[in-house]
């Protein structure tokens, strides 16, 4: 549970909910009076959640990918990478075999699935037999991270029938930003390429987007015009935008207000059309537990590990689907890395909950 101060006021974000808080309630920041209830319970799993990065290789070279294991030549867009990995349909097999038995363990009956990557439609012969296979396991939610430039409309229409539900594609920053950093392994732009997809996408299926905005100092000032060119390439009614700031290890962090500059573009893109995160206190459901009781991340050769930070690194494998969880160091489960700086996370989250409130309390009432 967390207590953040905004406009409105206290804020208690928490496992079950978030709600706004008499001011009698909190005294320099600490819960001092009132009954949250069952705010502070965490909800019943209902869904099994799997990852599975369908391919470890990927069509970009983006230097500051967490699964590179080394800077890339000078002059080059090529870092070294992790292991080469493609899912198979032996492999597809094994992990339904095992999701079947894990989910039956904890007793769920719906499964959400991520393909994740590398780049997934750098093999999309796995995409298709993993979701084929999966659709075998009861309801499904299935949804892809995926770097976009790959996917095609008749590609997108394919996977959309096999149950594909969701794409999140990541922009980062304007095109003069992001096609400095975000381009292929011969260096190409990328930035038309993946919006284009998108919106092509969009007109030909019923596909919900993520458009994830990588933050730093550098995009920043520039958030809020960003959020008006996405929405000119892209049908903002059906696109969650998400801003996500990041942090390269010696690179300096957000200015002070960072947090104020974030919440004034979600404002923005609320205004557009875009929908936004709502704050949250929840575990991962991948990586919260020991032995991953309501989920796991599996590797394209079958190997598992805790977290998707850690997938395909040596040394960090805690199992395989074929033989199940093995005694591994306490070292090798790592879990999410929340961003370093837990003011900025707060102020914004803070920020959105008041800019949804107000949404709620400006919004007309039904007439009868």
């Amino acid at each position: 549970m967390r207590l953040v101060q905004g406009r409105s006021g206290w804020w208690c974000i928490a496992p079950a909910g978030t709600a706004l808080l008499p001011a009698s309630w909190v005294h320099n920041g600490q819960l001092v009076a009132g009954e949250l209830g069952g705010l502070t319970v965490p909800p019943p799993v209902r869904s099994y959640a799997l990852t599975v990065l369908v391919s470890t290789a990927c069509n970009l070279g983006c230097g500051y990918c967490f699964q590179n294991t080394g800077p890339a030549a000078p002059g080059r867009t090529d870092p070294p990478r992790i292991a080469p990995a493609a899912l198979d349909p032996g492999t597809a097999a094994a992990i339904v075999d095992f999701t079947r038995e894990r989910m039956a363990r904890a007793g769920l009956t719906r499964l959400h699935l991520l393909l994740f990557g590398g780049e997934p439609l750098a093999n999309p012969a796995g995409c298709r037999e993993l979701l084929r296979r999966c659709a075998g396991l009861g309801p499904v939610s299935a949804a892809m991270v995926s770097n976009g430039t790959l996917l095609d409309p008749a590609l997108a229409g394919e996977l959309a029938a096999l149950g594909l539900r969701s794409v999140q594609v990541t922009v980062d920053g304007p095109q003069w930003i992001h096609d400095g950093l975000r381009v292929t392994r011969n260096g190409r732009a990328t930035y038309r390429r993946i919006l284009g997809n998108v919106a092509a996408a969009q007109r030909t299926t019923a596909l919900r987007f993520t458009l994830r905005v990588n933050l730093t100092p550098a995009v920043l000032p520039h958030l809020t015009g960003l959020v008006t060119e996405l929405a000119g390439r892209v049908d903002a009614r059906r696109c969650r935008l998400r801003i996500a700031p990041v942090r390269e290890d010696g690179a300096p962090g957000l200015p002070p207000g960072a947090a104020a500059g974030v919440v004034a573009a979600y404002r923005h893109a609320r205004r557009l059309g875009f929908r936004i995160p709502r704050p949250a206190d929840a575990p991962c459901a991948f990586c919260g537990e020991r032995d991953g009781r309501v989920g796991a991340v599996v590797n394209a050769d079958g190997t598992l590990y805790s977290c998707w930070e850690s997938a395909g690194r040596p040394g960090f494998g805690v199992g395989t689907v074929r033989s199940g969880y093995r005694s591994y160091p306490a070292g090798q489960w790592v879990s999410c890395r929340p961003y370093p700086d837990p003011r900025f996370a707060d102020d914004v989250d803070a920020g959105l909950l008041d800019l949804l409130w107000e949404e709620r309390r400006d919004r007309p009432c039904p007439t009868s």
